[in-house]
């Protein structure tokens, strides 16, 4: 039988500690990140809807590359198409990204179904789910290849994809792996990790394998993508907007201000995105992240995308604020927000 997620936590597949979380299921390990769904599907949506799909597309490829060719060990690669997308199938089932997946290769055209899968089972029809398998066909069959047929819905999803023989996909540059494991790599905290924030109802697991927040998804996920879209920097300023329409609809409205703060950073420190440390001044509160989830790609890392998404939970305490500065240190990062 499948390992589900509640297996992982259970046996440590899934090493879980303060302000990280760590996966070494059937791949080489790599630092995970949990995020809402919701906030990332409906940013997707809003880029693809304001013309950025092909960006999405390229977005998505990438990181695939990326995390295909560093993180999935060679004799995983050199198996048969069939039996490793097998292997893949169990891992996404598991983590909650789909709930089915099926592939039959014949000669040169590959056709991937789905069902439930992470981002259009929430907007439907996109363009980055097809840079998705895209970026992962490429390094599993060393070709290029062209997505020929789509059929998107939230539900059920079909992509056909044709492999363009002698052409061999784009090389994209990554840090070493050494770099990556040393940049996030991290000291024993105290603190809430995800199995206490489970216990205390924080997160809710349904199924075995799904996360859950107020009846909201959780989307478990390597960090590299983040890193990518903020670089692109596309539609952010519609970031903490969507991050505040997010929050709005599932906030306590009795809690405090103080309450509200005191659960932004146990949220994003269960979730794996490093130890937070929040000092409010009225008008101004400070951030400091430290030991964040570093990415693959060889640009420079980029949370823009979390700076954003907390600007807009802070919203709830007051409309006004705003990005005031941020400061970059060596694994550690303070963001200030001012109304």
């Amino acid at each position: 039988m499948p390992l589900r997620l509640a297996e992982s936590l259970q046996k440590n597949i899934m090493k879980v500690s303060v302000g990280s979380l760590l996966n070494k299921f059937k791949i080489r390990s790599r630092r995970n990140v949990l995020f809402f769904e919701d906030i990332i599907a409906n940013y997707v949506k809003e880029c693809e809807d304001a013309g950025y799909g092909n960006e999405m597309k390229t977005v998505a490829q990438k990181w695939c590359i990326l995390t295909t060719k560093h993180l999935i060990p060679r004799y995983i690669k050199k198996l048969p198409l069939s039996l490793l997308f097998s292997i893949l199938k169990i891992v996404w089932v598991n983590l909650g990204a789909m709930d089915d997946l099926k592939i039959v290769k014949k000669k040169d055209i590959v056709e991937i179904k789905t069902k439930n899968e992470t981002i259009t089972r929430i907007i439907g029809k996109n363009k980055c789910l097809t840079g998705f398998y895209a970026g992962i066909l490429n390094v599993l069959l060393k070709s290029r290849v062209e997505c020929v047929k789509v059929f998107q819905t939230k539900k059920y999803c079909n992509y056909t994809y044709k492999i363009i023989k002698n052409k061999y996909f784009y090389t994209i540059k990554a840090k070493k792996k050494e770099i990556y494991d040393r940049l996030n790599q991290m000291p024993p905290f105290k603190g809430i990790t995800l199995k206490d924030a489970l216990k205390t109802n924080i997160f809710q697991l349904k199924n075995s394998n799904k996360l859950y927040f107020r009846g909201n998804p959780l989307w478990y996920v390597e960090n590299t993508g983040f890193h990518i879209l903020g670089n692109m920097k596309i539609l952010l300023k519609r970031m903490p907007y969507i991050s505040y329409n997010y929050f709005k609809n599932i906030s306590e409205k009795e809690s405090s201000n103080i309450e509200k703060l005191t659960l932004i950073k146990n949220l994003f420190q269960s979730m794996g995105w490093g130890i937070l440390r929040i000092v409010n001044h009225k008008k101004k509160i400070l951030f400091e992240i430290s030991y964040l989830p570093y990415g693959l790609q060889i640009e420079k890392d980029n949370w823009n995308l979390l700076i954003n998404t907390i600007l807009g939970y802070l919203w709830l305490i007051n409309k006004k604020f705003k990005i005031n500065s941020i400061k970059e240190y060596y694994k550690k990062l303070i963001i200030v927000y001012s109304s």
